[in-house]
């Protein structure tokens, strides 16, 4: 059964002045009253709560509140039956979910990512460290070789000599065996 467009106005106005009244305002409620011929109309007053604009307007700004957050600009949850609306915050509940969970496995990814990241290149540093001992270590054995080559070389001039004739350690400016050392 629709309403008389009037009969809304007058209830609505019914109800600013009674909120005008509650709220102590009496001079602009008689204001109100006259220039809204209320008087004139027949209300209930008996049926009608106290604080009733009070809770209109917070229902009323709460459905647009809750327009908003679903993103349904055209849409008018006024209009609206309850179970829609319902389904309505459902979906978007669990669209509102999928994204979380699809955030939290992309950080997770990045944080797996990281991790690898920082392990391959522990393990490069651990190479590289590896390396560089190893080179170490044919230095120091290509030292030593080249020592024991010095030594097996002075060895064999000394058993060259030997056989030459030459015996013993020389010293600069010795002679023996047609054989001159020089000192340098």
């Amino acid at each position: 059964m629709a309403r008389n467009p009037t009969e809304s106005n007058d209830e609505l106005n019914y109800l600013v002045l009674r909120y005008l009244l509650e709220s102590g305002f009496t001079n602009a409620a008689f204001a109100f009253g006259y220039e809204s011929r209320i008087n004139r109309t027949p209300v209930e007053e008996d049926l009608i709560p106290s604080g009733t604009l009070v809770a209109i307007v917070q229902k009323g700004l709460l459905y647009k509140e809750l327009q908003e957050k679903l993103g349904n600009g055209n849409s008018n949850l006024m209009t609206k039956d309850i179970n829609e609306i319902q389904q309505m915050i459902k979906e978007k509940k669990e669209k509102i979910k999928k994204e979380r969970e699809k955030e939290n496995n992309n950080k997770c990814e990045s944080k797996r990512e990281r991790q690898d990241t920082d392990r391959e290149q522990e393990k490069d540093k651990k190479m590289k460290k590896s390396n560089e001992e190893e080179k170490e270590k044919e230095m120091e054995q290509r030292e030593h070789q080249d020592k024991d080559i010095a030594k097996d070389h002075e060895h064999m001039t000394k058993a060259k000599l030997s056989e030459d004739g030459v015996s013993g350690v020389m010293g600069c400016g010795t002679r023996k065996a047609s054989v001159q050392f020089e000192c340098s």
